[in-house]
């Protein structure tokens, strides 16, 4: 699915049940379990919220309109609650930050192409919409998540756009690997199945920007949400017509 990411492409995220949980990329992860006796939290979790804390003060800040390569450590741990000097403590440079934002995105997205692993891809009900509404969710929930993403990829610092870049690369080889599997792109060279997947990934980048525009408009929840519909019928529209053109395209 999507060329070069403008918030974050990725398919999907819409998911009944425990997934959007599962998914959410700024929930934490259960504390009950390595908490001591007396029910405190253990060192690893103390940091494991240090850490965290760090990394949604900067989405919180960049997002607010601040560029994340002028951010000073000072604004990032007096955000974070945490003294300067504890920043280095858990990661060895601003960039190291943005990488681990990075990673944590993509990680989620991966989860997603798992789960429309087993999915019939032109079921009415089937992976497009399944992974086009789990995208929405994702979305919805963690928007700060993709704009950054988005905002690093096109004017970040280099170590950071390459980064992104080649996730994107790796995230459309897997989705090629993927489309793979079905009538009749099974049949396609390797160089026609990596076309349709970059063109696939260009529509979900595309599709994704429209959803981050949405929820940048700050309007109430009911219109943000059906706007939100709206542009993830639209991104399901785009990849089903895609597909159906595939079909019909002989590979040599």
């Amino acid at each position: 699915m999507v060329v070069d990411m403008a918030r974050s492409i990725a398919i999907v995220g819409f998911v009944t049940g425990n997934t959007e949980n599962k998914r959410s990329l700024s929930v934490e992860a259960d504390s009950g379990n390595g908490r001591d006796r007396h029910g405190r939290r253990t060192q690893q979790e103390r940091r494991e919220h240090t850490r965290r804390a760090l990394m949604t003060a900067a989405l919180d800040l960049t997002g607010s309109g601040s560029s994340f390569d002028a951010l000073s450590l000072r604004q990032l741990a007096s955000k974070a609650g945490v003294a300067p000097s504890a920043f280095y403590r858990y990661f060895q440079s601003l960039d190291d930050l943005g990488l681990a934002v990075i990673h944590e995105t993509f990680r989620t997205l991966r989860e997603i192409m798992g789960e429309m692993a087993s999915l019939d891809i032109e079921a009415s009900g089937g992976a497009i919409h399944v992974g086009v509404q789990a995208l929405r969710g994702v979305v919805a929930r963690d928007h700060a998540h993709l704009a950054f993403l988005a905002r690093q990829r096109a004017a970040g610092h280099s170590v950071l756009r390459r980064e992104i870049r080649s996730e994107i690369r790796l995230y459309a080889s897997q989705l090629a690997t993927y489309m793979a599997r079905f009538e009749p792109i099974r049949s396609w060279t390797v160089g026609d199945v990596e076309m349709l997947s970059s063109m696939l990934m260009a529509t979900i980048l595309a599709g994704i920007d429209s959803m981050l525009e949405v929820i940048a408009r700050g309007l109430d929840d009911e219109t943000t949400a059906r706007d939100l519909d709206s542009a993830a019928t639209m991104l399901e529209r785009q990849i089903r017509y895609l597909y159906v053109g595939a079909t019909a395209w002989r590979s040599s």
